[in-house]
């Protein structure tokens, strides 16, 4: 119950960014977010595979994911989280007939692209966020934190073999990373740091705008949370038919 509980908590809580002007081999840091956004949108496809792990209060929870993507509407994430039984696996998909999502609760069709993906962020560890929406230029959130100054920009690093530009981003008691492609310009790496005095705020405004789930907030000291979402065998422009995002 109190992984339960725990996961719910996890499921609220979704970071976003922040920015300042900072050189970095003569690109400024809103330089190369805008040309990882005109990256993702100049793609007609593209495919990956990945995780996040989440650590918080105590627990470490571990989703895996696949992320199919196609224009003009064709997607096909899921996901899967070997902790939790009760929410194993987990899916978003449209093949050009409809947006559709299954949590392992029966096959729910919504309205639209924004609010399919967006229904699934935080249950699928933002699998159906970090990489569809710059994918798709959807008109969420500041994804890449262009608009409110806070980054630092920290030491080159690589994810795996891809040397990266690395940029933490904070504001509200949030930090949030990015590990950017040099060559590629493309997310490999974004990582999450929320503070505890931050969870509690979320969780007092979950509560407030979710009665039914206050009872079931934790008495104990709250602690922070980390998750560190990482993007691999990513493939450029894959060649995908509309069969590939059929369930």
């Amino acid at each position: 119950m109190k992984l339960l509980t725990s996961f719910i908590f996890f499921t609220l809580l979704c970071g976003c960014a922040t920015t300042a002007q900072i050189a970095t081999n003569n690109l400024s840091p809103n330089e190369i977010f805008q040309k990882a956004q005109q990256k993702y949108a100049s793609l007609t496809s593209y495919s990956d595979e990945g995780q996040t792990v989440s650590i918080l209060n105590g627990y470490t929870i571990t989703t895996k994911f696949t992320i199919k993507l196609a224009r003009p509407n064709l997607y096909r994430i899921e996901w899967q989280q070997p902790e939790m039984p009760s929410l194993t696996k987990g899916i978003v998909w449209s093949a050009g007939e409809g947006n559709f999502m299954d949590m392992g609760n029966g096959v729910q069709k919504l309205a639209n692209m924004e609010n399919t993906l967006g229904s699934a962020g935080g249950v699928s560890a933002n699998a159906s966020a970090t990489i569809p929406w710059p994918f798709f230029k959807m008109n969420w959130d500041d994804q890449f934190g262009l608009s409110v100054d806070g980054k630092k920009e920290l030491a080159d690093e690589k994810v795996g073999d891809v040397d990266c530009y690395v940029f933490a981003i904070e504001s509200k008691g949030r930090t949030k990373t990015f590990w950017i492609g040099k060559q590629d310009f493309l997310i490999h790496q974004v990582r999450n740091v929320t503070t505890a005095e931050a969870m509690k705020a979320a969780f007092a405004k979950a509560a407030k705008n979710n009665p039914e789930i206050a009872a079931q907030l934790p008495q104990s000291e709250m602690q922070g949370r980390t998750s560190t979402e990482t993007h691999t065998n990513i493939v450029e422009n894959p060649n995908l038919s509309a069969a590939d995002f059929i369930r």
